[in-house]
């Protein structure tokens, strides 16, 4: 699975202190299992790869739930930013997946 993000998120990945990937419980999402591939894009300069494992996946009803698990430092985002990028409306509709990510390699300077 590709996925996009800016460079802030994309550097939090790189250090490791970005561990956790939210995505919308989708249709999209439906065959997405442990041990699948995330190649993380940066979004100013594409060619610079990161790729990333599953090896955990957590559903939530609410995106509040997800920081009973797992800390806003391992996330990247606030609840705020969160809803931001999901809305409540949407969450409630599909539900959302927390990806616990291992990093496996990279691909850039």
């Amino acid at each position: 699975m590709d996925i996009l993000l800016d460079d802030l998120l994309f550097e939090k990945i790189s250090n490791g202190t970005k561990t956790v990937e939210i995505f919308l419980n989708d249709e999209e999402m439906k065959h997405f299992s442990v041990g699948d591939t995330l190649a993380v894009h940066r979004k100013s300069d594409k060619e610079d790869i990161i790729l990333a494992s599953a090896w955990s996946i957590k559903k939530f009803k609410k995106l509040a739930e997800i920081y009973k698990l797992y800390s806003e430092e391992a996330v990247g985002l606030s609840l705020d930013e969160l809803v931001q990028v999901y809305p409540q409306n949407v969450v409630k509709k599909h539900g959302v997946l927390a990806v616990k990510m291992r990093v496996l390699k990279a691909n850039y300077d």
